[in-house]
């Protein structure tokens, strides 16, 4: 059977099971116990006897061949397969997001109520800073320190922001580029098309493949709603940094400094990073303090010595799975480039949430 279910998100409800895609392809679906137990049993390897040998010894029910293969069809029709259906509609929606004249960016928060908030803080500090490593969890979890994040940039004179980013859900490079504006609120948001196109000509990959994977990614989405809402006439650099090797990541930082030199005085860096993710959540039995591995690793790329950073966590096979390890390497390289010495650790905390037993742990470094 060549039926393989694709990364979804799963949320349990009262007797039923909320189907969400990340990607924003699928339509989301509402599945009972039963239609989400064969939703489940379809892993590309059973055949259709043994689907039915599994949800008849679970249910007591005896489904037909009929039934199990007409359930597969409409499932098919909702692109929640890893199959040839899905890759096609896929290619369809990466001309779309080419085609269109900017991507808009949705999200019900009050951004007058962060505007002001982020205006009563100032900070009184002489140096310059050229990097700033900060949070992309939900804003409403982390209120204060994506207030106290930001308010470090208000008065900063850059006018590029190269903003790295986490891909969560889809991507086969290991450097993803979004070349189109974004718009937010009222809002246009410019990329800065002369680097970018640095970029395309330098990479030897094609660095637009994996424009689906910012289709609803917020790692990038978050700071790009802050820096509207502080700044004014800037540009954006947005990337996404998948899973990669440290020397192919010390060459692409290598390319991406001499892409951006020639605006090194304008240019500013961003990681929006989470650390740690432990609990029922996120595969674990129970959640667990994640405190003194955080801390090592942040004190590690606190001063730039990022080959013991990601050392660390690769030696502990990133147990507690720290999600920005390839991210941050590339843009703790690039600093390292701009001979940046040292960061300063500005905030750290851990969110708790008791359903799900779980923690996600989160930071803000500056670099100077």
């Amino acid at each position: 059977m060549s039926f393989k279910i694709r990364n979804l998100e799963i949320i349990p409800f009262e007797n039923k099971f909320l189907i969400k895609d990340p990607l924003g392809i699928s339509k989301e679906m509402v599945l009972n116990r039963e239609s989400f137990l064969l939703f489940s049993l379809i892993d590309g390897e059973e055949k259709i006897e043994d689907i039915k040998s599994k949800f008849l010894r679970n249910t007591g029910i005896i489904l037909s061949d009929f039934e199990i293969i007409n359930f597969i069809k409409e499932m098919d029709k909702n692109y929640v397969f890893l199959n040839e259906n899905f890759f096609k509609k896929i290619e369809e929606e990466k001309i779309k997001i080419m085609e269109m004249p900017f991507k808009e960016i949705k999200f019900s928060f009050d951004f007058e109520k962060i505007k002001n908030e982020i205006d009563k803080i100032e900070f009184n500090f002489s140096y310059d800073i050229k990097g700033i490593m900060v949070p992309h969890i939900d804003i409403n979890v982390a209120f204060d320190t994506y207030l106290k994040s930001y308010s470090y940039l208000k008065k900063l004179n850059k006018k590029i922001f190269l903003i790295l980013g986490v891909p969560h859900f889809y991507s086969e490079n290991i450097l993803s580029v979004f070349p189109k504006n974004y718009k937010f609120l009222n809002k246009i948001i410019k990329v800065k098309e002369e680097i970018i196109e640095n970029f395309k000509n330098k990479f030897e990959f094609d660095i637009f493949k994996d424009i689906i994977a910012f289709k609803n990614e917020h790692s990038i989405e978050f700071p790009i709603i802050f820096l509207s809402l502080i700044k004014e006439n800037f540009y954006i650099i947005p990337c996404l940094v998948s899973k990669g090797e440290k020397e192919n990541l010390k060459k692409i930082a290598n390319i991406i400094f001499e892409c951006i030199n020639l605006f090194k005085e304008e240019i500013f860096l961003i990681s929006s990073v989470d650390l740690s993710h432990v609990g029922k959540k996120f595969g674990d039995e129970n959640s667990f303090d994640t405190t003194e591995i955080d801390l090592k690793y942040i004190e590690y790329l606190k001063n730039l010595e990022n080959e013991n950073a990601f050392d660390f966590i690769e030696k502990n096979k990133n147990f507690t799975k720290i999600d920005g390890v390839y991210t941050n390497f590339l843009f703790i390289e690039i600093l390292k480039l701009f001979r940046i010495e040292k960061g300063e650790i500005v905030d750290y905390k851990k969110y708790y949430e008791s359903f799900t037993d779980s923690i996600v742990s989160y930071a803000t470094l500056i670099f100077k």
